[in-house]
C-alpha cells in the first residue's frame, strides 16, 4: 500500500467527541479498503480498522520487532469489538482475515501431503514428523494451543467470534493458570507446558500470537470485570473498540469491489511471503521519540494524580499498559504505511505516524475507560495503602459480587479467612 495520506488537521488533537477510531494516518489505498467494507457491510469502522491492524501485525508475526533503544516489543496487540448483537461484528472482520484464512489452508493441504508421504516413508520417526503452520486459531485446548504456537513460523491470530468462551475456557481447564499463561504471552514472557507422564516441557521462546474478538455489552463484566482479571492486568492488555450504533441498516446486495479487495489480499500474501530482510528492528528517535517520550510522560502525569486520589491499581494498570500498547502500535503502523512505498523502505517510525498512533491510543483510552464504568457501575475501586485489605475486598465485592470466596482468595493470593472475615465483618464501614 502505498504512502500516499490523507493529512491530519494540523493544531494539538483532542479525543474525537464521536469517539471514533481515526483512519486517516494510514496510507490512501488502506483507508480505502476500510471504506469499502464499511459500505458493504454497513458496520462501524472501528471493526474492519482494528483487524486490518491484526491482520497485517500478524503476517509480519515476531520477525519484526520495535524499540525506542531501551524496550524492545513484538508487534503483538489483542482487540475486543465491543457493541450488541445485531451490529454486524463478525462478518467485516472475517472479510478483513480472507487472505490468513486463504494461507491458513494452504499450509493445511500442505502439511497434509507432507505428513502422507512421512507416514509411507521409511524415515518416520517422530523427529521428522511435519507440523501444521497454523495461522489462525480458533477453540482448542491450551496444549493444543501451545503446540500452535511451537510449530508456527511466523505466529498466529486467535480469532474468536464469541471471545468470552475462549477466556472462561482458560480458567476452566488451567486451575487458574490460564490467564497466567496468557500474560506472559503478551509480556513476551517464554511459554511453558508440563505434560503429564514427560519430564521435559515444552518451552517456547519468541511465541507470538495475536488475539481478536467480538463481545456484547451485557457480557463485558463477566468476562474481563471478573475479581481476577480486574487484579492481574489482563483486562488492561486488551485494546477495545466500542462504537455508538445508532441504527441497523437495511438489507442490500452490494458487494466487495474485485480490485480494492484484491490489492488488500495481494499485500497480505507478498507480506507474508517476503524475508523480511533489513526490517528488524523498527526504530523509535528523533521527531517520533519526542512525541511518544510527550504521550508516555503524559500517562505518567496521570498515574501521578491517580495515586494522589483514588489510589486505583487497574487504572494505574492501564496507563502502563498503553505506554506498551502504543509502541507496538507505532511500528505496525509505520510498516503500514511503507510497505511498498516509492519513497523506499525506512527502520524510523516518522513523526506523522507516531502523532497518528497516539490519537488512536487517546481513542482507545476513552473506550477502555467506558469499558471499566461498565463493569464496575462508574464508581473507582481503590486498592492502595490508604485503606485496609478488608475494606479493599469490601468494596471489591460491592461493584463485582464475589461469589466463591475460596477461588476469589486464591486468585488475589490472600487466605480464604481474610476474605471471609472482610466479608462477613460486622462493623463494615
Amino acid at each position: 500500500m502505498e504512502n500516499t495520506r490523507k493529512k491530519p488537521e494540523k493544531g494539538k488533537h483532542r479525543l474525537h467527541e464521536e469517539v471514533v477510531l481515526p483512519i486517516d494516518g494510514l496510507t490512501m489505498k488502506a483507508q480505502d479498503y476500510i471504506n469499502e467494507v464499511v459500505r458493504v457491510y454497513k458496520c462501524p469502522r472501528e471493526f474492519p480498522t482494528v483487524a486490518l491492524l491484526s491482520a497485517f501485525s500478524t503476517t509480519i508475526g515476531k520477525r519484526v520487532k520495535i524499540t525506542d533503544g531501551k524496550y524492545t516489543n513484538p508487534l503483538m496487540l489483542w482487540f475486543v469489538n465491543v457493541a450488541p448483537s445485531g451490529s454486524n461484528k463478525t462478518q467485516p472482520v472475517k472479510e478483513v482475515l480472507k487472505p490468513l484464512r486463504d494461507t491458513n489452508r494452504r499450509h493445511y493441504q500442505e502439511y497434509k501431503l507432507e505428513h502422507s508421504a512421512w507416514k509411507g516413508g521409511n524415515d518416520n520417526n517422530d523427529d521428522n514428523e511435519p507440523k501444521f503452520d497454523q495461522l489462525l486459531v480458533g477453540d482448542c485446548t491450551e496444549e493444543a494451543r501451545v503446540r500452535i504456537l511451537q510449530n508456527a513460523k511466523i505466529g498466529s491470530l486467535g480469532y474468536y467470534s464469541e471471545i468470552k468462551g475462549f477466556l472462561d475456557d482458560l480458567e476452566r481447564y488451567n486451575k487458574n493458570g490460564g490467564d497466567e499463561k496468557l500474560i506472559n504471552l503478551f509480556d513476551g514472557d517464554d511459554i511453558f507446558l508440563n505434560r503429564k507422564g514427560e519430564d521435559q516441557p515444552i518451552v517456547i521462546t519468541n511465541a507470538f500470537m495475536n488475539i481478536m474478538g467480538d463481545l456484547q455489552p451485557a457480557l463485558l463484566k463477566s468476562t474481563f470485570g471478573t475479581p481476577q482479571r480486574l487484579v492481574n492486568g489482563l483486562t488492561t492488555r486488551f485494546l477495545f473498540t466500542m462504537p455508538n450504533i445508532q441504527e441497523f441498516p437495511k438489507r442490500s446486495k452490494e458487494i466487495m469491489d474485485d480490485y480494492i479487495s484484491g490489492d488488500w489480499r495481494g499485500v497480505v500474501r507478498k507480506l507474508y511471503e517476503d524475508n523480511l530482510s533489513g526490517w528488524n528492528p523498527i526504530l523509535i528517535e528523533g521527531e517520533s521519540d519526542e512525541l511518544y517520550n510527550e504521550y508516555f510522560n503524559s500517562l505518567q502525569d496521570k498515574k501521578e494524580e491517580v495515586k494522589a486520589t483514588t489510589e486505583d491499581n487497574f487504572i494505574l494498570s492501564l496507563y502502563s499498559k498503553l505506554q506498551i500498547q502504543a509502541m507496538r502500535l507505532a511500528g505496525i503502523v509505520h510498516l503500514i504505511n511503507v510497505f511498498n512505498s516509492p519513497s523506499g523502505f525506512t527502520r524510523k517510525v516518522s513523526a506523522q505516524d507516531m502523532e497518528y498512533t497516539i490519537r488512536c491510543m487517546k481513542y482507545f483510552e476513552k473506550t477502555a475507560m467506558a469499558v471499566y464504568e461498565l463493569i464496575c457501575g462508574g464508581s473507582p475501586m481503590p486498592f492502595g495503602g490508604k485503606i485496609t485489605q478488608e475494606q479493599a475486598i469490601r468494596e471489591f465485592n460491592k461493584h463485582v459480587k464475589i461469589v466463591n470466596q475460596a477461588w476469589f482468595a486464591k486468585g488475589i493470593g490472600k487466605a480464604p479467612s481474610l476474605v471471609n472475615r472482610a466479608l462477613n465483618s460486622k462493623d463494615k464501614p
